[in-house]
């Protein structure tokens, strides 16, 4: 091995990726490969590099085509790398960053604009408040990146299928009509005034039906009505499903409120004038050394280096010359051989910061129990009891038993014990006191939420997934032969991380887990909470947890008379 040469380790880094993968990307200098193969620096970090794609591809194979999603919504990201961005840049992908599948982990341009950007942020939460789902925030962003055009329907075409729109008969529309009229301003601002008009001429006439649960009609259930953009009357699967809700919606004031509502929350997003604030986002290698210091820069640790400049600055720069124009990136899939350009350009930025953050974190011995393993050992278990206490509590103040070999979910609270039984669709309530059981049959709903809940970390971990811990978080292990005695074969490790609330204050956190080394499985795990720097932590909760197998869960249930 030869001594590193900070140039060539420069240009080096863009090509770790073609190195590892040569066969996927064009072909790399010659004196390029020579120096990564003789350079242990550069040996070093293609050797991370591979590891950490080694174990992305891991991921990938069980959840490919989420995975798959968010790759490409990265790469969509770091296409404006080195370029400016605007309030109109971020619109289209506000309506992706609230995706679970869309979920992206590392500060990008985009990301790193909605930081720096109060309008773009406030429009973020304002969608989130919304509590779309995957599909609905998929034609929204769809939506946020369509420019106006000539198309085959005119103004006079789309304004005959109004009456049809309000009334929500789609069946008498068709899919470029619905378009037109979501993205004509003039004929979506008819449109708008034809609810109005329609729907203050149902509340003059009274004409309210009570019998339907108004109240309980979100802006995802009239979504599809006040923003038909993307509804495709001809094949949409869900036509048999509108009808229980179309009858009456049609002709109740409160629903049609909501609609316009939510049409005027969309538009004004989709409207809104660009702040003045405009970010360019550099990979900047010296930028990670702040992590080791007392700093404010939100990027502490990243390798990443972001200009916040204001329309008005005079700035010299270059766009970025693989800028493209996302609207037509989000509407085609886009080919392999047309992302090859692309895909060198996020590849080699994300490269470049996940090395600089592995370069930074100190790798734990090889049998060390880390938290990424306690969440996989807590997501493979299959019969699991968890009771939790408060302190100076000998009895529980919940019990819960989940068994996800049998579709069970069971909880005590008091003197109530409920049990979800997904097999058999039903819900067993039992009031400890009167032995008396009610028995509900489990709508739709009630089953995605209990599958919800017996999914992931269970409650046990701090955070929902390794996603979201922090990243100033620290991980340590706790060195007392006393606390380990309490339970044999296990390690203790703390989790620590502070919380900054609205209006300035902080809360300090600490999660304690004692897991056993062989399995990473948690036997008990501690919650401590502080509101200042020079406080004691105080312990709030604790959980004890005991794994089972079917037969102990069975058993369980039968004496509880379930």
């Amino acid at each position: 091995m030869i001594a590193h040469n900070d140039l060539l380790c420069r240009q080096a880094k863009s090509y770790y990726y073609d190195f590892l993968y040569s066969e996927s990307c064009e072909p790399i200098p010659e004196y390029i490969t020579t120096h990564i193969e003789n350079c242990q620096r550069c040996q070093k970090q293609v050797n991370q590099l591979k590891e950490v794609l080694t174990q992305a591809n891991a991921f990938e194979s069980q959840q490919k085509q989420y995975d798959s999603a968010a790759i490409e919504m990265l790469k969509l990201h770091f296409a404006y790398m080195g370029g400016e961005v605007t309030c109109n840049v971020v619109k289209p992908f506000l309506p992706g960053l609230l995706d679970p599948a869309l979920e992206i982990r590392i500060p990008t341009p985009i990301t790193t604009h909605l930081d720096n950007c109060r309008q773009c942020s406030e429009d973020l939460e304002i969608i989130r408040g919304l509590n779309l789902n995957h599909k609905q925030l998929r034609r929204l962003s769809q939506l946020f990146a369509e420019k106006p055009a000539k198309d085959s329907i005119n103004c006079s075409q789309a304004r005959a299928a109004i009456l049809a729109v309000v009334t929500m008969a789609f069946r008498k529309t068709n899919a470029e009509t619905l378009k037109h009229l979501c993205v004509c301003h003039d004929c979506r601002k008819l449109l708008y005034q034809y609810r109005e008009t329609v729907q203050k001429e149902l509340l003059h006439n009274k004409m309210t039906r009570k019998e339907f649960p108004c109240e309980k009609v979100s802006a995802a259930d009239v979504f599809d009505y006040a923003v038909p953009y993307g509804i495709d009357p001809a094949n949409d699967q869900y036509a048999k499903f509108r009808k229980s809700f179309t009858s009456h919606a049609a002709t109740c004031p409160d629903c049609l409120a909501k609609m316009q509502q939510l049409h005027n929350t969309v538009y004004a997003i989709s409207e809104r004038a660009e702040s003045e604030v405009v970010t360019i986002y550099h990979i900047d290698e010296s930028a990670k050394a702040e992590v080791f210091a007392e700093s404010d820069n939100l990027y502490a640790g990243f390798p990443i280096k972001v200009d916040v400049i204001n329309r008005e600055d005079e700035v010299i720069t270059k766009q970025s010359a693989s800028t493209f124009d996302f609207t037509t990136a989000l509407k085609r899939k886009v080919s392999a051989m047309n992302l090859k350009p692309l895909l060198k350009t996020a590849v080699a930025a994300a490269a470049v910061i996940l090395i600089g953050v592995a370069l930074l974190l100190n790798t734990p011995t090889a049998g060390a129990v880390t938290i990424d393993k306690i969440y996989k050992a807590i997501e493979k278990v299959k019969n699991i009891y968890i009771s939790s206490f408060v302190p100076d509590k000998k009895e529980p103040i919940q019990e819960k038993w989940v068994s996800r070999t049998l579709n069970i979910y069971m909880t005590k609270t008091g003197k109530e014990l409920v049990l979800w039984d997904i097999s058999n669709g039903v819900r067993k309530n039992k009031h400890l006191d009167t032995a008396i059981i009610e028995t509900t049959p489990l709508e739709d709903n009630m089953v995605v939420r209990v599958e919800r809940k017996m999914s992931g970390s269970l409650g046990l971990m701090p955070f929902y997934d390794l996603s979201v811990v922090p990243e100033d978080a620290e991980w340590s292990r706790v060195i007392d032969d006393g606390l380990e005695a309490i339970t044999k074969g296990v390690e203790v490790y703390d989790l620590t991380w502070v919380e900054k609330k609205y209006g300035g204050s902080v809360i300090f956190w600490k999660w304690r887990v004692f897991a056993e080394a062989e399995t990473n499985l948690p036997r008990r795990v501690e919650w401590y909470k502080k509101f200042a720097a020079n406080d004691e932590f105080e312990l709030r909760t604790v959980m004890v947890v005991e794994c089972l197998s079917d037969g102990e869960i069975q058993a369980v249930i039968r004496e509880a008379s379930l």
